[in-house]
């Protein structure tokens, strides 16, 4: 069974309101993504994605290349305004000028639910460790905090990928704190801890 297989069957093992945190090398960052994004599209779960990292263009295009289905996928591009790359013709993004408006990125997380309407979602946040690179740990702190709590309580599924040594020991034990499990996925092992 490979990386996206094995968390694919982790998170059908967690609740539908459970708040999950993915630690992950740079090896296994597309699993990751195929792995959430493949769990999202077989249980049926509307996505909102929010990017931090890679343009929500070129998450299409990789999955795309790798023959995984992206019907049900909406975007939050925080990152694609900094690299000069905001246009997208599928309406199925919303962007975001910079990883550093926070706000603007609940905000728009809050658009998403309201235009999806009926039906189970999954929020899935790539990546804090990029959300790192541009803000304060205070503050992540405070919009993890928010946002895990907020959603949990709307009932919906979140995963927060982060890659490890990236991300600074102060996050990582605010993830630990308000995510119900962590699953961590490095080289060829994963495993699971819960709080």
């Amino acid at each position: 069974m490979g990386a996206e297989d094995d968390l694919k069957k982790q998170f059908a093992a967690f609740g539908e309101r459970s708040a999950v945190s993915v630690v992950t090398d740079i090896g296994n960052y597309v699993q990751v993504i195929k792995g959430v994004v493949g769990f999202a599209q077989e249980g049926g779960l509307k996505t909102i994605y929010i990017t931090c990292t890679l343009p929500a263009r070129v998450v299409l295009e990789q999955l795309g290349s790798e023959n995984v289905k992206t019907d049900n996928i909406h975007f939050i591009d925080s990152i694609s305004y900094m690299v000069g790359s905001a246009h997208d013709d599928r309406s199925q993004t919303i962007f975001v000028e910079s990883p550093t408006m926070l706000e603007g990125i609940m905000l728009k997380v809050d658009t998403w639910l309201k235009k999806l309407r009926d039906g189970k979602k999954l929020v899935f946040l790539d990546s804090v460790s990029t959300l790192a690179m541009h803000n304060d740990p205070a503050l992540i702190s405070e919009f993890l905090h928010y946002f895990v709590n907020n959603l949990r309580g709307r009932g919906i599924r979140t995963v927060i990928l982060s890659v490890a040594g990236q991300t600074p020991d102060e996050i990582e034990n605010i993830l630990r704190l308000v995510c119900d499990e962590t699953v961590v996925l490095k080289g060829e092992e994963t495993s699971v801890e819960t709080r």
